[in-house]
């Protein structure tokens, strides 16, 4: 297939496709970052940064068990507070020495990891077992099709060559057919060819055209020949009835292993630790970590958001025929789905017509996600497409497209277990980075993706990891398109070849000649985006001064709880 894709590139008759660029952490992450280097995204997508005033780094340093007290308290009355929260990411870094919040979760890793290898050990030797039994099965699955021909169509010719390769062959020197053959060198082929019905000498003799000595050689092989037939059939068939019977067993546990193993892989690869994301050395020259201490830090990303909209006099609480006008699944999510698409190996549909469409194409890829299911799923609930009474404010849960934008919180946390090489005293030291963001809600939209997208993907590692049936079915559909994709491609090749003609190239290039000449004029006499583009005008004087004083509320929140531990609040 590839080949076929460089031949037609060469020859002008297809595009060579644009090479994606994929992130080394979150899509979200880059899309924030290019927001703050820009101070913005406007017009296709809001992206819109709070100023260097409302970005916050709150330092709680605490004694042993405070800080989760700390983090409890500000994350249950967020939610009170109609905040929606993610974990977005997570991973933990541990010295050699490790301190005594981490003692327990480092020996419940390699627990995890023994239960791993013996499982995994237990699954390769069923598999193992199962190959051995369905070798045996398909033996003896053709030795009962060889009786049933010799009972339909009186036909023993296999039989007999059974007989002769698996029984006679092993009566010893002299005895055997295959020793015989030196004296009567047709006796193999004369015993096969003869009917069973032949009882004596003579009747050989006149048969099958042989000698006497010869007749009566085969009619002793015929007498053993049908006594063997006698007690080997029923033998078979019991043979046969208890292999398959074992080896649906097996095949049963080799898959029941992998479930067993299914959640202990999965609780192993959420204990992540931080030279798996970033490099072995990521710590090596960091001046506040020291082999003998023992230390150790959680980081998480934390993603708070809800709705948001400015508040207008005399609104009513129902509105009559209203719809959503704006489509969350936009253009500009459509292009970003295919970073994420290359990036976690994850296919997503469009809808049900796109995924059947892509699969004849592309072939089966077990780990998708349909984008207009999936709004449904995650959208407030009892939301219609058509226009009806829908409530005017009220925010709805996870997704709400009512709300064109939404007020969005990106938190870098992060919590630091110190304790003295030589003392009793641990100290907690938590940090909350808060960085205010006003999105517009296709971008949230995406985000939601991205959360999807990454669940698909680690489901799909622990899953190939231990070899489920699902990944192995995959595999198999994969190989059986390819071939038919191979084909079809070749057709394709062959239709380009007939019917290029030098108007399509021409008007290609004159299309692609306006693009590039009108394409940048654009933002000049249009909107660029169905959102908001002016950021002083409408967005710091209206959602701004709205989403300001909630942004404060959290982190007065976390100063109050903190002055309460130590005493000093009422």
């Amino acid at each position: 297939m590839g080949i076929i894709n460089d031949i037609a590139v060469d020859l002008g008759l297809r595009k060579k496709k644009k090479e994606i660029e994929v992130p080394s952490g979150l899509l979200v992450d880059d899309i924030l970052d290019e927001a703050r280097a820009k101070k913005g995204l406007l017009g296709e997508a809001v992206v819109s940064p709070a100023l260097i005033d409302q970005r916050t780094s709150i330092n709680p340093v605490t004694l042993e068990g405070q800080s989760e007290i700390i983090y409890n308290v500000w994350l249950y009355r967020s939610a009170k507070w109609h905040w929606n929260v993610y974990k977005a990411d997570e991973f933990i870094a541990v010295t050699p020495a490790a301190p005594p919040a981490f003692v327990p979760l480092m020996s419940q890793k390699e627990r995890l990891e023994g239960r791993i290898k013996s499982g995994m050990a237990s699954a390769a030797q069923a598999v193992a077992d199962y190959e051995l039994l369905k070798h045996d099965l398909r033996k003896y699955r053709d030795i009962l099709d060889f009786f049933k021909k010799a009972e339909n169509e009186s036909d023993e010719h296999v039989l007999r060559s059974l007989f002769v390769d698996r029984v006679d062959a092993y009566t010893g020197e002299g005895y055997s057919m295959i020793t015989m053959a030196k004296r009567w060198p047709t006796i193999i082929s004369d015993f096969i060819r003869m009917p069973t019905k032949l009882d004596s000498p003579e009747e050989i003799m006149k048969e099958v055209k042989v000698s006497k000595a010869e007749a009566v050689v085969l009619r002793t092989k015929n007498e053993l020949y049908k006594e063997w037939k006698k007690l080997f059939f029923p033998d078979v068939k019991e043979r046969y009835a208890r292999i398959r019977n074992l080896l649906q067993s097996r095949e049963r546990s080799i898959d029941q292993y992998r479930e067993w193993l299914k959640p202990i892989v999965s609780l192993y690869k959420q204990i992540r630790e931080q030279e798996e994301i970033q490099v072995p050395s990521a710590n090596l020259h960091n001046p506040l970590v020291f082999a003998n201490t023992p230390q150790g830090y959680v980081y998480a990303k934390l993603w708070m958001y809800k709705p948001i909209m400015p508040e207008e006099m005399a609104k009513p609480i129902i509105l009559q025929g209203q719809g959503y006008e704006l489509d969350p699944y936009d253009d500009w999510v459509k292009k970003k789905c295919k970073i994420l698409e290359k990036k976690y190996n994850v296919r997503i549909y469009h809808d049900k017509a796109d995924m059947k469409k892509r699969e004849n194409k592309e072939g089966h890829n077990p780990y998708y996600i349909v984008a207009r299911d999936f709004i449904k799923k995650i959208r407030m609930t009892g939301a219609r497409d058509k226009k009806g009474e829908i409530l005017g404010a009220h925010p709805g849960p996870i997704f709400d497209e009512r709300f064109a934008y939404y007020a969005f919180v990106d938190i870098d946390y992060e919590c630091q277990y110190k304790k003295g090489s030589s003392g009793p005293m641990v100290m907690e030291d938590q940090y909350f980075h808060i960085y205010p963001f006003i999105l517009s809600k296709n971008v949230m939209l995406l985000f939601h993706m991205e959360m999807a997208v990454k669940e698909k993907a680690f489901d799909r590692e622990v899953e190939e990891l231990i070899g489920l049936s699902k990944v192995e079915k995959g595999f198999l559909k994969s190989i059986e398109d390819e071939f038919k994709k191979e084909e079809e491609a070749v057709r394709r090749l062959e239709s380009l070849f007939k019917f290029k003609k030098k108007t399509v190239k021409t008007g290609e290039s004159f299309g692609g000649w306006l693009k590039g000449m009108f394409m940048p004029l654009r933002y000049y006499f249009l909107k660029p985006g169905p959102y908001e583009h002016t950021v002083r005008e409408r967005i710091n004087k209206t959602f701004g001064d709205y989403f300001g004083p909630q942004v404060a509320e959290l982190n007065e929140l976390i100063k109050e709880t903190c002055y309460r531990l130590s005493g000093v609040g009422p």
